[in-house]
């Protein structure tokens, strides 16, 4: 009886989690969130940080590989 009451827990656990996971958190201030709230933001943030890096789009290093001048397009005049 009592490992049926844990499998259920289980499973709502996991509902709850993948509710979470989609849930949209962007009109909650950092104070009115709740723990899980707060621990799936920081989840989001990380996963951020490891796909995209805390330099950007473009690291500094492929600024530099490519030093390629662009040129201001007049019409009519001639390259």
């Amino acid at each position: 009886m009592a490992r049926q009451h844990q499998d259920k827990g289980d499973v709502a656990d996991a509902a709850g989690a993948d509710e979470l996971r989609q849930s949209d958190l962007s009109h909650l201030r950092l104070q009115d969130m709740s723990p899980g709230q707060r621990a799936e933001l920081r989840r989001r943030y990380n996963d951020f940080v490891r796909h995209f890096g805390r330099g950007g789009a473009a690291s500094p290093r492929q600024a530099e590989a490519n030093p390629t001048r662009l040129r201001k397009w007049v019409p009519g005049a001639k390259r």
